[in-house]
């Protein structure tokens, strides 16, 4: 698969310096002002111009998408009964994923978003800040464009769509094999991750509060490479809202149905105690707001039949 995979990309190369390749677009001003950015940068991750191969992170170049591949595993959900400030609603419960999937390394940008849908929704500007004041809605549509856009490009692997990860894939790539109350440990400040900084987490010391988001990758990620799975925006998952399942579960994509959308990781907005990793929140799925955005999954889902 990847010698497959690298003879692609290698005759990809190849057809570009026999045909040449076309300047790439000035700047606009809000770039040219922005700093540079890890998003920005030489991607590590092999460039996306076939299907990516199964276990593989890759990069999409089109609108600077970096996505991570999360090998299947098992994990404790929920929180702990003695975790400091726990919610009644985060049973603890083991989970299963028995499939792979991928998630993006960033929340999506502004500029990613501009690309795919063609509006500039959010309040805080910037190319690089997370796109913000779209709703669960607002998401899934954003998904199924670029689905389709890789789609016709022939990057798209048969069985596989771009979409919010389920809640359990995101608290799976939050903790990233941890088991402590954040991907940090047992506390958090704002030096951290982006949150009021005046309600620091588990005995944690005071920080800066921004009052508004920031570029994405601007804080540690955590074990796995992910940014930003605590603070800067609260994140869309695809699940309808509601009480876990008795005991352990497989593969959970959450109720049949609902009224309100799971949102999880905190914001800019609020304090530290709501970006632990097990924090869940319910949202009217056409809401919008300035410390809410998402990020892209990509996974394997078969057609119903």
């Amino acid at each position: 698969m990847k010698s497959s995979y690298y003879k692609n990309l290698l005759l990809a190369l190849m057809c570009l310096c026999l045909f040449g390749c076309s300047k790439p677009e000035a700047p606009t001003t809000e770039e040219q002002k922005a700093p540079a950015k890890e998003l920005v940068k030489a991607p590590t991750e092999p460039v996306l111009t076939v299907p990516p191969p199964k276990g593989e992170s890759f990069f999409i170049p089109d609108i600077k998408l970096d996505m991570l591949w999360c090998k299947p595993g098992t994990f404790q959900m929920g929180s702990p009964a003695e975790e400091k400030n726990r919610q009644d609603n985060e049973t603890g419960h083991e989970v299963t994923l028995t499939k792979g999937f991928y998630l993006g390394k960033y929340e999506v940008t502004q500029e990613q978003w501009e690309k795919v849908m063609g509006s500039k929704p959010s309040q805080f500007k910037g190319a690089t800040r997370p796109v913000e004041k779209v709703s669960w809605d607002d998401a899934i549509k954003f998904c199924e464009k670029l689905t389709q856009m890789e789609k016709t490009a022939g990057r798209l692997p048969e069985g596989w769509v771009y979409t919010l990860p389920t809640e359990a894939q995101w608290e799976y790539a939050c903790r990233a094999g941890t088991t402590t109350a954040t991907a940090f440990g047992d506390t958090l400040s704002s030096k951290q991750a982006n949150f009021n900084g005046g309600y620091p987490y588990g005995g944690a010391s005071k920080g800066p509060n921004l009052g508004r988001t920031t570029d994405v990758g601007s804080y540690p990620a955590n074990a796995w490479g992910f940014h930003d799975m605590h603070g800067n925006v609260y994140e869309w998952c695809s699940d309808w809202y509601g009480d876990y399942p008795d005991g352990s579960a497989s593969d959970p994509v959450g109720p049949s149905a609902g009224s309100l959308r799971v949102l999880r990781g905190g914001g800019w907005l609020h304090d530290g105690l709501s970006c632990r990793s097990a924090y869940r929140l319910g949202f009217r799925p056409g809401y919008r707001g300035s410390n809410l955005g998402f990020r892209v999954g990509f996974s394997f889902i078969p057609e119903k039949k």
